[in-house]
């Protein structure tokens, strides 16, 4: 008798939450700051800031004295999501921005609210694992001087006072996650990366994005998305969960999705 292993959740688009992201961003007072990668020398970028391909490197424990910055600290807001989608337009490649201060510009010592957004393109073809889509976020021992600590939702990093005496930047953390994505995924064909360092405000303002992105991944704790593009939750006692806002906002989501597949499938009359 051998293990059960997970089931694979259906496929959801996730190219309206992508959207929703681009218009959040352009609410902003002042633009995210932007870096179009495009390709670069995988070589090169490997020996200059220490990453290494498929998690080969050594297991990064940063403690202590040797802590320059805590991103996304329990004791402040974090969030954490993939968007994976098949639209053609919806990703472009390469490209890594920020909202708030970048990593150098961060005092010493210090704790700052923190997301990290990395949108995906997929062939339709040939879907990659959505779970270890969900790992590669990561960097699991793949940059030197980067440590996460991880929850459902949640991401903590340390940087390390080495890495931040080498510069070390969202550029680069960006290009990591490039890099793990397309070398890991072959069905992947297109990575681009949002992180944001700006107000605790900011951050909790993508949590209704990363909630019904992990309801569409099938990783929420307890809602479920259905086979007719409903989502489902077996908690009966709407008043006391703490999910309740997330519940709201997707409410609306079904609603438009009803709404929409109600006229599609009216005839119009004589």
């Amino acid at each position: 008798m051998t293990d059960e292993q997970p089931q694979r959740p259906a496929f959801a688009d996730m190219a309206p939450l992508v959207s929703r992201l681009e218009t959040w961003l352009t609410t902003r007072t002042a633009p995210p700051s932007e870096v179009r990668a495009g390709s670069f020398d995988r070589q090169a970028f490997a020996t200059r800031v220490g990453y290494w391909p498929r998690g080969r490197g050594s297991p990064q424990v940063i403690v202590g004295e040797d802590v320059a910055l805590d991103l996304g600290h329990p004791r402040t807001a974090s969030e954490s999501v993939v968007l994976l989608t098949t639209a053609v337009d919806a990703v472009v490649h390469g490209r890594i921005r920020w909202l708030g201060s970048d990593l150098p510009e961060l005092p010493l010592r210090s704790e700052h609210a923190y997301a990290q957004v990395v949108i995906l393109r997929s062939r339709a073809d040939a879907l990659p694992d959505p779970f270890a889509v969900e790992a590669a976020q990561y960097l699991t021992h793949r940059l030197d001087g980067y440590m996460v600590r991880s929850v459902p939702g949640r991401l903590w990093v340390r940087i390390s006072r080495a890495a931040r005496a080498r510069g070390l930047d969202f550029e680069t953390v960006g290009r990591a996650l490039v890099a793990s994505f397309t070398d890991g995924f072959p069905e992947i064909d297109a990575v681009e990366v949002v992180f944001v360092t700006g107000s605790v405000g900011d951050v909790r303002a993508l949590g209704p994005i990363a909630a019904e992105a992990r309801v569409m991944a099938g990783s929420h704790r307890k809602l479920l998305l259905a086979p007719d593009g409903d989502f489902e939750c077996d908690d009966l006692d709407c008043d006391s969960c703490q999910d309740k806002p997330v519940c709201d906002g997707l409410r609306e989501v079904v609603i438009k999705r009803r709404r929409r597949r109600h006229e599609g499938a009216e005839v119009p009359g004589p």
